[in-house]
């Protein structure tokens, strides 16, 4: 953890913390440090400090994420851009009833998060989708198809939204339309797309028909992507630059995996789990038996007066580690095999042997049996 903090410690919660709590620290902390509100120099890096925390936190997803990897694995996964993506810190402050006064600067300048987008941007928009995958394909990888609905840069105008682009004269090409109210915390400043061109800063004499002025279009299409060996249910995987389209920067596709049930083996985390039948005998007398792997057919010792549940083991059997690191284990639970049908040459053997049985040890204790 050496060079990143802990977000937890960041915001002073527990790790258990629930989602209201989290809220509540990071207000608290936000009235304490704000720059309006604190004049020590430090506290521009610790707005962005406490600000990186609860973009983090405050996401199911991406706590459940920095929980899995820690402080030092999930800077190394995820960047400031991954961080900050749909964080909208200004609808934050209004929601928790926090304003302030920034003169001419706005909330995104002073909390400048280090690669994030500017409110100014045209991003697209991340999309999700899901799909089903065997236990096999999610052991050893493979490549999926999924069809999504997303929005796509339209091919006849090539996005521009049709002839005679020229600047927008009400924000002066800025695309963004500003409004200043004063309040008893000083002067609140609100900056929203501007509504002549949408947030673009451009104007089209005349609009494409395809698109209808908007340059981009909604469209159905294929995705080819990679799923990794040791994916479970859960598992979200990214396929950059496959969401919606943005003249900035284009969205992500996020899928989510969906593990289906397999009819050989049960998977408890990275180990694989399989009953294996044996004959009475076998299990009595001891000898081999053949057990389904990922990898094919393996063959197991059974020790002599084997029980029906007992535990066998193939280590490095299992599933592949999502992250690396070697496989799980092959878990394999003896079910003895009783006969339900015997030929009268068999019954005897076995009435024999139940006679034999029935004695006592040379030791005068009393004989149980082997099973």
């Amino acid at each position: 953890m050496a060079g990143k903090r802990d977000y937890y410690d960041i915001l002073g919660i527990s790790r258990n913390a629930s989602a209201a709590e989290i809220k509540n620290a990071f207000r608290k902390l936000v009235l304490k440090y704000h720059p309006d509100l604190n004049k020590d120099k430090q506290t521009e890096e610790k707005m962005k400090e406490l600000n990186e925390a609860y973009a983090v936190l405050s996401d199911p997803e991406k706590r459940r994420q920095y929980d899995t990897f820690g402080p030092e694995g999930f800077s190394q996964r995820f960047t400031q851009e991954d961080i900050f993506r749909n964080f909208n810190i200004d609808e934050i402050f209004r929601q928790m009833g926090i304003q302030f006064g920034f003169g001419d600067s706005d909330l995104f300048s002073m909390f400048n998060f280090g690669g994030g987008a500017s409110r100014g941007m045209d991003i697209g928009s991340d999309i999700l989708a899901s799909v089903d995958v065997t236990l096999r394909e999610a052991a050893t990888g493979t490549n999926k198809k999924v069809f999504v609905s997303h929005v796509k840069q339209c091919e006849t105008c090539g996005g521009a939204g049709g002839t005679g682009v020229q600047k927008c004269s009400r924000c002066n090409g800025t695309g963004q339309a500003s409004t200043t109210r004063r309040t008893p915390f000083g002067v609140m400043k609100t900056i929203t797309p501007c509504p002549d061109c949408g947030g673009s800063g451009k104007t089209v004499e005349k609009a494409c028909r395809r698109c209808n002025g908007k340059g981009r279009v909604r469209a159905e299409d294929k995705i080819d992507f990679k799923v990794p060996p040791g994916v479970d249910t859960g598992t979200r995987l990214r396929v950059r630059g496959m969401g919606d389209y943005g003249k900035d920067r284009q969205g992500d596709l996020y899928v989510d995996i969906n593990v289906l049930k397999d009819k050989t083996f049960t998977r408890r985390g990275n180990d694989l789990l399989i009953d294996l039948h044996v004959p009475f005998y076998v299990a009595a007398l001891g000898g081999t038996a053949q057990v389904e792997t990922l990898d094919g057919q393996e063959k197991v010792k059974i020790e002599p007066g084997t029980q029906t549940d007992a535990k066998l083991y193939l280590e490095d059997m299992g599933i592949p580690k999502f992250n690396g690191g070697g496989r799980g284990d092959e878990v394999i639970r003896v079910i003895v095999d009783t006969p339900k049908w015997m030929s009268a040459e068999q019954r005897s053997l076995i009435e024999r042997f139940a006679e034999l049985d029935s004695g006592k040890r040379p030791d005068g204790k009393k004989k149980f049996g082997i099973f």
